[in-house]
């Protein structure tokens, strides 16, 4: 390809695909290089795995952290459960920048709402008794906010995380779509075009395009990483910047799993993380979510083996099946190598916040009617990877690297982890970065 980009944008999903298109809309040549497929048929239950790197259950950190990581036109957001979290006060303070505009200009842009009642309270009263056990505690559940239109979406189904099948759940794969069918004179995409490495100029100090694993040369201009904690940080390891990925986190959970002891006690047919305990947040840095029966049965069977010898002969009674996990906001202990494996082992501080969430997480099962002897876990597996090139050390308040025409955005500029799902932060800060490269904000404005 000889025609020279005005801006390459490596990666569809919540960093790339909002600055793209901002970028093609005012005019600006703009190819977003899409590492994945672009997998627009059987989407969900079973093939819908494919949308994952290594199919989900074998990508896995050295010491077998299990690592969700989409890769797809519209990235991660196409294997996201569609929770809208607003960006942390405590995010934005760390980064010095406010993107929280953004935040709530996509929202009302997006539709953002919380699902009716028919999907969480459908076929038993399992999650009528957790939430009642919850409020008794002390702890209750909140409704969560969602990327997913009720009306399209099918109750019972809860494939979110395989693609949505029903196409009720917004990706960025709409602001792609977008860009393709009304900006088709300055949006270009490439699939199944893995980025290698940068190319600079003699003197090192100017990105002047990309290398693909296939050894074919694209030129650009400006040059925005949006590859996601793992991929942004590979790409720049094999570019020659070392100090890449030399931390890393990215919001481990512990997935839980019992048998209640009333017939209609469980979780069958019900949604997963329409609700969560949000009151450990601030002083333990963990979270805990609703989980449906059969997803949650199914992930812990074919995950782990110790997981699944406890959790496989429950088959039988598995419409009495209640799910919960714990996600936490884990320490930046981690790395990412050059062919993008990674490290990810757990402090002492992560396993203990870690047992306190799932002993929290069991007395309320229990209390809900769930046999104690029945409840098994599935630990450490998370989605949300970050931290590895942080914003103030190796990107500014711009977004910019120690080249002017370098940028970065996703998660992996975060410089501690929000705790709770970072899509709609990260989109926010793409739709800022846009504003910044067109000139419609000054960096200076938003620092804080």
């Amino acid at each position: 390809m000889k025609k020279t980009f005005e801006y390459i944008v490596v990666g569809s999903g919540p960093g790339g695909a909002p600055v793209a298109l901002e970028l093609a809309k005012a005019g600006k040549q703009v190819l977003v290089l899409e590492r994945g497929a672009y997998h627009k048929k059987f989407l969900g239950f079973p093939l819908g795995a494919r949308l994952s790197e290594r199919f989900f259950c074998f990508n896995r950190s050295k010491e077998g952290v299990i690592l969700e990581r989409g890769l797809t036109v519209g990235g991660s957001s196409m294997i996201y459960q569609g929770n809208v979290f607003d960006p942390p006060e405590f995010l934005i303070k760390k980064m010095g920048l406010d993107f929280r505009q953004e935040a709530e200009d996509l929202k009302k842009e997006i539709g953002v709402k919380t699902l009716p009642a028919h999907f969480y309270n459908r076929l038993s009263n399992g999650g009528k008794r957790l939430m009642a056990a919850a409020e008794e505690l002390g702890m209750p559940f909140l409704e969560q906010e969602k990327f997913v239109n009720p009306d399209k979406c099918k109750p019972g189904c809860d494939w979110c995380m395989m693609g949505c099948p029903h196409d009720a759940k917004w990706t960025t794969r709409r602001l792609i779509e977008d860009g393709l069918n009304h900006y088709k004179q300055t949006f270009t995409l490439m699939v199944s075009s893995p980025v290698e490495r940068i190319l600079f100029n003699p003197q090192g100090n100017r990105a002047t395009g990309v290398v693909l694993k296939n050894g074919q040369q694209i030129m650009g201009e400006n040059i925005i990483l949006a590859a996601g904690g793992i991929g942004s940080a590979g790409i720049l390891i094999r570019s020659g910047v070392d100090k890449a990925g030399k931390r890393f986190f990215m919001d481990p959970m512990t997935i839980l799993f019992g048998i209640s002891k009333y017939d209609d006690g469980g979780a069958w047919g019900e949604q997963t993380f329409t609700h969560a305990i949000e009151s450990f947040a601030e002083t333990e840095g963990f979270m805990i979510g609703n989980s449906a029966a059969f997803g949650t049965w199914l992930v812990m069977c074919g995950t782990r083996i110790d997981s699944a010898a406890r959790t496989l002969f429950k088959a039988p009674f598995v419409k009495r099946g209640m799910g919960l996990f714990v996600k936490l906001a884990e320490d930046d202990k981690g790395e990412i190598y050059p062919n993008e494996r990674t490290s990810k082992p757990m402090t002492e501080n992560d396993i203990r916040r870690m047992q306190k969430g799932i002993d929290i997480a069991s007395e309320l099962m229990v209390k809900a009617g769930v046999m104690p002897s029945s409840i098994s876990t599935l630990k450490w597996a998370g989605g949300h990877p970050g931290g590895t090139i942080e914003m103030g050390k190796l990107v500014n308040r711009s977004f910019q690297s120690d080249m002017d025409n370098l940028y970065v955005c996703d998660a992996s500029v975060f410089p501690v982890s929000p705790g709770s799902p970072p899509s709609l932060s990260v989109m926010a800060m793409s739709r800022l970065l846009s504003k910044f490269l067109l000139g419609k904000v000054t960096p200076e404005e938003r620092y804080v």
